[in-house]
């Protein structure tokens, strides 16, 4: 009798969390890039500040983390809560479990020009569920193909911590937007989505 071969292939988003996994500590409860800050809703209650989108993708500056920022706590914005409004062009489920949204200033604008809206799962706090649920409803009417792509755009509001995604300057993309220091901010994790 033969040996039964199996072969899978490994998508780039699950050989990157597995990549983590063998050289990297857990951060939180996953051995996922800044984890721990990434699902803390603690400053929920903090009031929000208002920006646009293409203030911060265009002004934003890196802020001042350690070399070594696996699971760097917050710095610099990163201890505020923004609110801004953009157009859903991209949703996608992740392979950690967050619901990733892409968002740009108008409906038709550039897609290299957004910003990432992250809401992980309501395991971590009941604001996240609220926040799936709303954003589910307000985006019923538009349909999502394969790859991703909201049609048509919807105009939301969001509100949420800011994060910057320092993974993505040396592991690749950040999903559709660019890769310049403004293009890694994201709101993650997003507290609120309600419309405009």
């Amino acid at each position: 009798m033969r040996p039964l071969v199996l072969l899978a292939f490994v998508g780039p988003a699950v050989a990157s969390v597995a990549a983590g996994q063998g050289k990297n500590p857990k951060c939180g409860d996953a051995y996922h890039y800044r984890w721990k800050q990434k699902t803390d809703a603690s400053l929920a209650n903090e009031p929000a500040t208002s920006a646009t989108l293409t203030e911060v993708v265009n002004t934003w500056a890196a802020p001042a983390l350690p070399a070594t920022d696996w699971c760097a706590e917050r710095v610099g914005d990163e201890l505020h809560v923004y609110s801004f409004v953009g157009w859903v062009r991209v949703f996608r489920h992740e392979v950690d479990t967050d619901w990733h949204i892409e968002l740009t200033a108008t409906a038709t604008g550039s897609i290299e020009q957004c910003i990432i809206a992250e809401i992980p799962r309501a395991q971590y706090s009941a604001l996240f569920e609220t926040a799936r649920q709303d954003f589910s409803a307000f985006i019923k009417n538009s349909g999502v193909d394969s790859t991703g792509q909201v049609k048509p755009a919807v105009e939301l509001r969001f509100t949420g911590a800011a994060f910057f995604d320092g993974w993505h300057l040396t592991h690749g993309k950040h999903g559709d937007c660019n890769v310049q220091p403004g293009g890694l901010w994201e709101l993650h994790p997003v507290f609120k989505v309600e419309k405009p």
